[in-house]
């Protein structure tokens, strides 16, 4: 039998980068975030194959001027192709 000292401690073994952990399902609170940067990250969330459920998506804020996004999404309509 070998003899371990008890000062030096024992060396630990290399250990691989966490990865992603992936849970069930992650639930987003979407009260007080802002539109494009939650999207964002809920895309990226399911990109990586993980379920999103989302509540309280009707108090999300959106910035900006909403005259602005509605004249975008008339120009939008607008256009088509043949």
């Amino acid at each position: 039998l070998a003899q371990v000292s008890t000062s030096t401690p024992l060396p630990r073994p290399p250990t691989a980068p966490r990865a992603m952990s992936f849970h069930k399902q992650v639930v987003i609170d979407c009260r007080g975030h802002l539109l494009g940067r939650l999207s964002s990250m809920v895309a990226k969330e399911l990109l990586n194959g993980q379920q999103v459920v989302c509540v309280r998506a009707e108090d999300i804020n959106i910035s900006g001027s909403l005259y602005r996004a509605k004249l975008k999404y008339a120009n939008f309509k607008r256009k088509h192709t043949n």
